[in-house]
C-alpha cells in the first residue's frame, strides 16, 4: 500500500474508533434511524449523538435525509457495513467461546 493509502486507512479508523460512533453504526445497520430514536435507544443526550453524527457524516461514512422536521440516518459506506459486521461476529463468537468456558470450567 502507498502512504497516502495508509493515511486513508488511518482516518477511516479514527472515525470508527468511539464508543458512541460505534454503537450510533452498530443501531443504523439495522436499519435507518431518526435522531430521536437514536438518542432514546442509546441512552444519549441529543448533542452528543448529534456531533457523533456529524463526524461520521463529514468522513461520508453515513448520510441523512429530512422527513419534515425529523433528520433520519443511515449507513451508506460499503467497507463501514462489512468492518462493523465483522467485528460485531467476532465479539458475539467471543461471548460464546466465553460462556462455553465457563460452562466447562464449573464444578
Amino acid at each position: 500500500m502507498r502512504d497516502d493509502q495508509y493515511r486513508d486507512l488511518a482516518d477511516f479508523l479514527k472515525a470508527l474508533a468511539h464508543p458512541t460512533r460505534l454503537k450510533i453504526l452498530g443501531a443504523l445497520l439495522e436499519g435507518e434511524m431518526c435522531v430521536r430514536s437514536l438518542w432514546e435507544e442509546l441512552n444519549l443526550q441529543q448533542s452528543n449523538i448529534s456531533q457523533h453524527l456529524a463526524t461520521l457524516r463529514a468522513r461520508g461514512i453515513i448520510s441523512f435525509r429530512r422527513e419534515g422536521a425529523k433528520v433520519c440516518y443511515s449507513v451508506i459506506d460499503p467497507k463501514t457495513k462489512e468492518v462493523m459486521r465483522t467485528l460485531m461476529a467476532l465479539l458475539s463468537s467471543e461471548e460464546e467461546g466465553t460462556k462455553k468456558q465457563e460452562g466447562h470450567n464449573s464444578p
